[in-house]
């Protein structure tokens, strides 16, 4: 059985590339989900101002067989309900720093919760695209660089060939360098930043394989993006920062590289081995 959470994560990331006539019903549905467990299918159509075969397509895309079966599915969902209140995940000035911890933790948990709603068959495609791959490029802007820079690392001790350039300069030099059968990897919250957008578009037209990591499912970035990832964020925030939005990138990143350690073929811990010890000669 789902739960609502799960649901609304669904409904709320299909709506910028649905069709208008099912967009109205996903917004309808995300603005009040309880409603389908008493209305008939002409009755949400005629709420939603959509044909009855638009809410029956739209059903399909959620995965459900049918009206009734997402009725039903939703019908469970509100009488198991348990979400955390978003407002309960809100710091305020007079928490203590163990509330904050609790509430950054339960933040983090639910980001993850959310983002594996999202999960797909991509995540195959991704692992098979870096398998196969004889050069891996990281591209991200901000904070999200910090997130390449820690899966370059990662892989960079395993000896494959890779970079995260900082340099906006030099993410497009290179990206222009790639060729196929090299893999380019973009991180960005929204799918806007424009030299990650610049540095994949560059990639894709010189014959790479891109994948891009992302929270919209319509944005610039897709455009050139062969294999797509996509996270939610519980939006526990500080003004307009969200503090907690690169916990979803460093899960995929950190299930991508493990899916290629476990299913390259090789054994690398003669590799890390030899790595560890370059690293820890340089100890005190």
């Amino acid at each position: 059985m789902r739960n609502m959470k799960e649901i609304l994560v669904k409904i709320r990331f299909l709506i910028p590339s649905l069709p208008r006539a099912e967009k109205a019903i996903a917004e309808a549905l995300a603005e009040h989900p309880e409603a389908v467990t008493y209305m008939t299918l002409a009755e949400i159509s005629k709420e939603s101002g959509s044909s009855e075969a638009s809410v029956i397509r739209f059903c399909k895309r959620m995965g459900f067989g049918g009206y009734s079966a997402l009725q039903q599915a939703i019908a469970e969902a509100v009488e198991g309900e348990n979400e955390t209140n978003a407002e309960e995940l809100q710091v305020f000035g007079g928490d203590s720093m163990y509330e904050i911890i609790q509430k950054v933790y339960q933040s983090n948990v639910q980001t993850l919760t959310d983002t594996m709603v999202l999960v797909s068959e991509q995540c195959e495609r991704a692992l098979k695209a870096l398998l196969s791959a004889r050069s891996i490029h990281f591209f991200g802007a901000g904070d999200a660089y910090a997130v390449c820079q820690l899966a370059y690392m990662k892989f960079k001790r395993l000896g494959i060939p890779c970079s995260a350039e900082g340099d906006i300069m030099l993410q497009m030099i290179t990206a222009s360098n790639m060729s196929q059968g090299d893999v380019a990897i973009a991180i960005s919250y929204d799918g806007r930043s424009k030299n990650v957008v610049e540095a994949l578009r560059i990639a894709k037209q010189m014959g790479a394989t891109t994948i891009s990591i992302t929270k919209k499912n319509k944005t610039p970035l897709l455009r050139y993006t062969d294999i797509k990832l996509f996270i939610a964020v519980n939006d526990l925030s500080f003004d307009r920062e969200k503090v907690t939005r690169r916990v979803a990138d460093q899960f995929i990143m950190d299930a991508l590289y493990m899916g290629y350690v476990m299913h390259s073929g090789r054994n690398y811990k003669e590799q890390l081995k030899k790595t560890q010890i370059a690293i820890d000669g340089n100890k005190i």
